[in-house]
């Protein structure tokens, strides 16, 4: 479980301390998918660095599996909105790089690159650089290499939003198929309703700078999920509940 436990951040610069994230508390259940949805700016991505140690806390503790997290881990794997491949590598090269690093035997590390090839659809692309990659492809394979490290808790900042509509519904569906598969458990940051529903099992909306909880939403939709449950009712009412939320 991962405990989130009354943090604040805050930071001074010359006009005065400026408060981005005050008195914020949650708990992640194992294998859970949870989303995170608020407005641009709220403080929502250092939140996510606090929890991967990149950046300490103000006040506060972060809290796995009754351990203090104190600095960065392989148990908690982070994907950004800008893929940050190397773009000198091979997708197979990318998503082993971690693997390399943990000094990983190479029969070991072919089992398991070769493994996230083929889960992510990767396979026929192994031998291709990142330029010859779209967008969406290009996910996929920042995706892979931060499974292959095998995290406990996948934590993921707006992964999808430079991507085009289109695109973006098909990744959206791709992330529910492997969370099924995988069963990791997720911590998504966004500020597209429509995604967080669609993707987690419980939303929680969070109030504009300084961030602080705001209201917390179950989704009721089984799984497996297709984007025709949008043109539900009941995810339309969910769904204006939180915009209702976001806009006051």
């Amino acid at each position: 479980m991962l405990e989130i436990r009354n943090i604040s951040k805050s930071y001074d610069n010359k006009e005065g301390r400026i408060e981005v994230i005050k008195d914020f508390s949650l708990a992640l259940k194992d294998r859970e998918f949870v989303a995170i949805i608020g407005p641009s700016g709220c403080g929502k991505t250092t939140l996510l660095k606090i929890i991967a140690g990149l950046t300490p806390s103000s006040e506060g503790e972060i809290v796995l599996d009754g351990k203090k997290i104190t600095g960065p881990g392989k148990e908690r794997g982070m994907v950004s909105q800008n893929f940050a491949l190397f773009p000198w590598r091979t997708v197979k090269k990318n998503i082993s790089f971690g693997l390399e690093l943990q000094g990983i035997a190479n029969d070991k590390k072919t089992e398991t690159v070769d493994h996230y090839l083929g889960i992510t659809g990767l396979k026929e692309f192994a031998k291709f650089y990142p330029k010859n990659l779209s967008g969406g492809m290009q996910q996929r394979v920042a995706i892979a290499r931060t499974l292959a490290n095998n995290p406990e808790i996948l934590l993921m900042d707006e992964p999808f939003g430079s991507l085009d509509s289109q695109t973006r519904s098909k990744m959206q569906e791709f992330l529910t198929a492997l969370w099924e598969r995988e069963r990791k458990t997720i911590l998504f940051i966004t500020h597209d309703v429509e995604e967080a529903i669609f993707l987690a099992d419980t939303v929680y909306v969070v109030a504009r700078r300084p961030m602080r909880l705001k209201n917390t939403y179950q989704v009721p939709f089984p799984r497996p999920r297709k984007h025709e449950l949008k043109f539900s009712e009941i995810f339309f009412r969910l769904r204006n509940k939180i915009v209702s939320d976001l806009e006051n």
